[in-house]
């Protein structure tokens, strides 16, 4: 199954929020989710809503993904043509890892009139209270990785 993931943030007053719309190949809106955000940048906002897209379409059962994301910047350092600043190589590689887990994917640029669902989550988004971690606490806690690492979940142990 092929999903395409809309990624977006928005930003006012010092705060940042990302909005992120999944559609499967007839476009078909299947998911939308946005979060305000605890971050100190944009571009930090917009690896964040990609893993979310990423683990979700993943989640859904995706094997092939196409990001469609309106951050030419985040769109230049995954496809190697800018270079990844210090503070953000963590979440760079958590994308690029997600990335390579689907048999084909692809990420394009956007413009953001062409990405008004995603745009309009991310501001809505801004009303609500910042997610600190930005993702779902179930979605943390079914983590492939957590399980390999053999991380605990709250609550038990291994």
């Amino acid at each position: 199954m092929t999903l395409d993931l809309y990624t977006s943030t928005a930003a006012r007053d010092g705060r940042i929020a990302a909005g992120v719309v999944i559609r499967d190949a007839d476009g078909r809106t299947l998911r939308v989710t946005a979060r305000s955000l605890e971050t100190t940048s944009r571009e930090q906002a917009a690896y964040r809503a990609l893993l979310h897209g990423l683990w979700r379409a993943r989640r859904m059962g995706a094997r092939r993904v196409r990001i469609y994301c309106d951050d030419a910047m985040v769109i230049a350092q995954l496809g190697g043509e800018a270079e990844v600043p210090a503070e953000l190589v963590g979440l760079y590689l958590q994308t690029r890892a997600m990335l390579n887990a689907y048999r084909w994917s692809s990420v394009d640029l956007v413009q953001r009139d062409q990405n008004a669902e995603a745009a309009l989550a991310a501001v809505d988004a801004l009303e609500r209270e910042p997610d600190p971690l930005g993702l779902e606490i179930e979605e943390i806690e079914s983590m492939p990785l957590w399980e390999q690492a053999g991380i605990e979940k709250v609550g038990t142990r291994r």
